[in-house]
């Protein structure tokens, strides 16, 4: 009891100094149980620890209590407690401090069923999640971690870029992400950016040393020619990055981090 007492009065002194004391992190298990936490008052947080390892893996929380109406915000730190990642809405993340143009979420509206999520690269290794309500309502929150299956093309890597003839489709799922592609058409082609306004992708075209173009969505080039390179970015030399929701062993239900390479010949 006189423990119980003491643990009381010093809470209380603490509150009374304005002195935040950090919860220890609820542990959060890839492709296991979800872990609620709840309820959370306004401008308060829950902490939770996870592993990523082979796999990249994606975040999710999800308001129980507000549902749609509520307002959270996801931050991502490393092992060495660094942000990593924030959410500034329920279709897109992006990187702590990103110079970035505005982006057109609002159109998109907010349905209770999405939520709240972060995408992490394979080998991102021990790392917290931190769960801000910042509704004034107080709020519950589900989270879980599911591993992310591997799409159906490798544009990711630059020092192999994923041959394309004809129109293709990517998305911008991570942080810093750059995705290249070579052209292999059997002749010249226009090639239109299109999608990618969430995340505002960019695309560069290059051949050998020379940058010929660089496309915002929407945008054309007309002398595509057989063995340029495609480079593919978000804004902010990926400072935001989005989801995926039609491209093979995608389910994240939006289209945000998705882009179109349209080929015309």
């Amino acid at each position: 009891m006189k423990k119980w007492i003491a643990a009381g009065l010093l809470a209380a002194l603490l509150e009374a100094c304005n002195v935040t004391i950090t919860p220890p992190s609820s542990v959060i298990v890839v492709d296991g149980s979800a872990v609620s936490a709840g309820p959370i008052d306004e401008g308060q947080s829950a902490r939770f620890s996870f592993l990523v390892g082979a796999s990249p893996v994606r975040l999710d929380v999800t308001d129980l209590t507000n549902g749609a109406a509520g307002s959270l915000r996801l931050r991502v730190y490393d092992a060495n407690d660094v942000l990593y990642a924030q959410t500034v809405s329920r279709y897109y993340f992006t990187a702590p401090y990103p110079e970035v143009v505005s982006v057109g979420v609002g159109a998109l509206g907010i349905t209770a069923s999405r939520a709240y999520s972060i995408n992490l690269p394979a080998g991102f290794g021990r790392g917290t999640l931190e769960v801000t309500n910042l509704d004034a309502n107080p709020t519950s929150v589900q989270v879980a971690a599911v591993s992310r299956a591997a799409l159906p093309y490798s544009a990711g890597d630059l020092e192999r870029p994923q041959s394309f003839s004809a129109t293709s489709a990517g998305a911008l799922l991570y942080l810093g992400q750059a995705d290249a592609w070579e052209y292999q058409g059997s002749s010249g082609a226009t090639l239109e950016l299109l999608g990618g306004e969430i995340v505002h992708a960019t695309a560069k075209v290059k051949r050998g040393l020379d940058t010929l173009v660089r496309l915002e969505p929407g945008e054309q080039f007309v002398g595509l020619e057989p063995g340029d390179i495609v480079y593919v970015q978000a804004q902010g030399n990926g400072a935001l990055a989005g989801f995926c929701n039609t491209l093979a062993r995608c389910a994240d239900g939006t289209t945000s981090g998705e882009y179109t390479l349209s080929v015309t010949p």
